[in-house]
């Protein structure tokens, strides 16, 4: 009989420890889960403000575009003045 007490008290002893590692095992996975959710969010992030950047540093190379050509216009016509105001 006390054979037969020791084997159910390891084998409880046995079942504490799986259920324990099983449990273990389940959160690790839960873990695993949620911290790669949280990398495709913020790669999502990312990926949005780089094409953001993108777009803003394309408008801002037509703006700098623009205002170079406003300048030439600009020294053109101050050349035109000038040489007009100087023939006559």
């Amino acid at each position: 009989m006390g054979d037969l007490a020791t084997l159910v008290t390891a084998g409880g002893g046995v079942g504490a420890f799986v259920s324990v590692i099983v449990y273990l095992l389940s959160s690790n996975r839960q873990d695993r889960r949620e911290y790669q959710e949280a990398i495709d969010k913020a790669e999502i992030r990312a990926d949005a403000a780089s094409a953001r950047a993108e777009t803003l540093q394309t408008a801002l190379d037509e703006v700098r575009a623009a205002r170079r050509a406003a300048e030439d216009q600009a020294a053109m016509y101050a050349r035109e003045l000038a040489r007009q105001g100087g023939t006559q």
